[in-house]
C-alpha cells in the first residue's frame, strides 16, 4: 500500500523523521537531548528512532535511496551543503593535482614491485630446482659410498 507519492507508510514515516532531523527539530526525547548537547548525528539508527520504528527497519536493499539520503544528510551536516563545482575546477585544484600525482607514483611503484616480485619468484623457483638436483647428487653419492663399505661377514672370514 502506497500513498499518492508512491511511498509506503513506513517510508513516509522515515522520510518525515529524516526531514525533522535535518531541520534540527526532533520529537524523540533522547534525540532532543543529543541536539541540546550538540551531539546529534544523522544516522540510520537515529532516523529509525525519530520515526518511532525499531532498529533494522532501513535495509539498504529495501530502501536504497533513503539510505543514500541519510548518508548525504549527515555529510551535509558535518561538512556543509554540497556546492556545484565543475570537474574542470576540481581537476585544476592543487590538492587534486597532488593527489593525482601521488596516486600515479603509487601505481608506478606497485608495478615496479610486482615486476620485482615476479623476478624474485622465478629466481626462487630456479634455486628450488638446483636444490633438488643437489639432493639427487648427494643421494647418489651416499648410495655409492655405502656400496664401497666392505661387508662385515666377508671381513670376518
Amino acid at each position: 500500500m502506497t500513498d499518492e507519492t508512491g511511498l509506503s507508510p513506513t517510508e513516509r514515516q522515515l522520510r518525515d523523521a529524516l526531514a525533522r532531523l535535518v531541520a534540527k527539530r526532533p520529537i524523540h526525547r533522547e534525540l532532543k537531548q543529543k541536539l541540546k548537547a550538540n551531539k546529534l548525528k544523522i544516522t540510520v539508527s537515529s532516523v529509525e528512532k525519530e520515526a518511532g520504528l525499531s532498529n533494522g527497519v532501513v535495509k539498504p536493499e529495501r530502501y536504497p535511496k533513503l539510505k543514500e539520503d541519510i548518508l548525504s544528510a549527515e555529510a551535509a551536516r558535518k561538512y556543509g551543503p554540497v556546492k556545484d563545482v565543475s570537474d574542470e575546477d576540481i581537476h585544476r585544484h592543487p590538492l587534486y593535482i597532488k593527489a593525482k600525482n601521488d596516486l600515479d607514483k603509487a601505481k608506478a611503484e606497485i608495478k615496479m614491485i610486482k615486476a620485482e616480485l615476479t623476478s624474485k619468484n622465478s629466481k626462487l623457483e630456479s634455486y628450488k630446482e638446483r636444490i633438488k638436483e643437489q639432493a639427487v647428487r648427494m643421494h647418489q653419492m651416499n648410495v655409492a659410498m655405502w656400496g664401497q663399505i666392505p661387508d662385515e661377514k666377508n671381513m670376518l672370514s
